[in-house]
């Protein structure tokens, strides 16, 4: 019984919030243009804070019977597993704010890359458009409107460090990673320079390992205690997703405003049973952009295959 409210303590400060915004079209940037962008964002594990809370309110209750009829608290050993698997849930995909810095490159007609910095994780990724489709050239470009699609491919490293361990005088850890795999399609509507239209359905997997000492103590809670509070040395989920955004700005600054839904897919083996850990996430975000004007070529950038939209006489 002793070791449950260290465990808990444990699994609710292991992790950080997840980062799943966009911030950016499906129209790459030119050969030789760079953008730098800041922005914020507030992960929230809906599915599993309803969980929380609802667990809450059982135990209120059950508190509140307890003390009317005069009797001993006792929590039993399916609300104590209860009560880990919650924590656990939020540790793998903690609520709470994000701030990140993004820098994107212009490589090649067509592609550009990015890297993401967002405290405790970086991301690297690539951005290929494979369909244009809108005014032509000859159409000044704060007036040009189009239409792109883009696949990108991106992979993220997680790393928690684990110094509030030591606070807690319970164990020293070392620390916890994980890492993403992200897939997403954009899609977007320039109306000009000035009014940007996207979405971004995307796909991740996600890989968590727990901290090797922080396994072991839940197998030695096990022995003292004799509830099964073993954790799993390794985690996996998948988010499916959208985002769907709209930004404003003009040549050098753009700004944008976004909101990202799905639902987290994650059920490990966890005190003695499977058990789910996903639900319900949302992420809104904004942010700003920064970039260069697009290089001067002698010859117009190569778009993918296109289709010119008619224009009257």
């Amino acid at each position: 019984m002793r070791s449950l409210p260290p465990l808990l303590a444990l699994a609710l400060v292991t992790g950080c919030a997840s980062n799943l915004s966009t911030l950016q079209t499906a129209k790459p940037l030119a050969r030789g243009q760079f953008q730098v962008s800041l922005g914020a964002g507030a992960f929230v594990s809906a599915g599993q804070i309803g969980n929380a809370i609802e667990l809450g309110i059982d135990q209120g209750k059950a508190l509140d019977r307890a003390v009317r009829n005069h009797e001993p608290v006792r929590i039993s050993e399916e609300d104590q597993q209860r009560m880990l698997t919650s924590g656990v849930a939020l540790a793998v995909a903690p609520p709470g704010l994000v701030h990140e810095v993004m820098l994107r490159a212009g490589l090649a007609d067509n592609l550009d890359v990015g890297l993401r910095y967002s405290g405790i994780s970086w991301r690297a990724d690539a951005k290929f458009r494979f369909f244009h489709s809108g005014d032509g050239e000859e159409v000044q470009e704060n007036a040009r409107r189009s239409f792109d699609m883009a696949i990108g491919l991106a992979g993220a490293r997680h790393s928690f460090e684990g110094p509030v361990f030591d606070l807690l005088k319970i164990v020293k850890l070392d620390d916890f990673k994980r890492y993403d795999v992200e897939v997403p399609l954009y899609m977007s509507t320039d109306f000009g320079d000035i009014l940007r239209l996207y979405a971004a359905p995307k796909y991740i997997y996600s890989h968590t390992s727990l901290d090797e000492q922080l396994v072991n103590y839940a197998e030695q809670g096990y022995d003292v205690s004799g509830f099964d509070v073993r954790l799993p040395a390794k985690v996996k989920s998948e988010f499916v997703g959208s985002t769907f955004g709209i930004s404003v700005g003009y040549k050098y600054v753009h700004v944008f405003a976004e909101f990202t839904g799905g639902y987290t897919f994650c059920k490990p083996f966890l005190f003695g049973q499977q058990r789910n850990l996903g639900g319900a996430t949302l992420y809104p975000a904004i942010g700003i952009a920064f970039r260069n004007l697009a290089p001067l070529r002698p010859s117009a950038q190569k778009q993918p295959p296109s289709i010119q939209d008619p224009r009257p006489d």
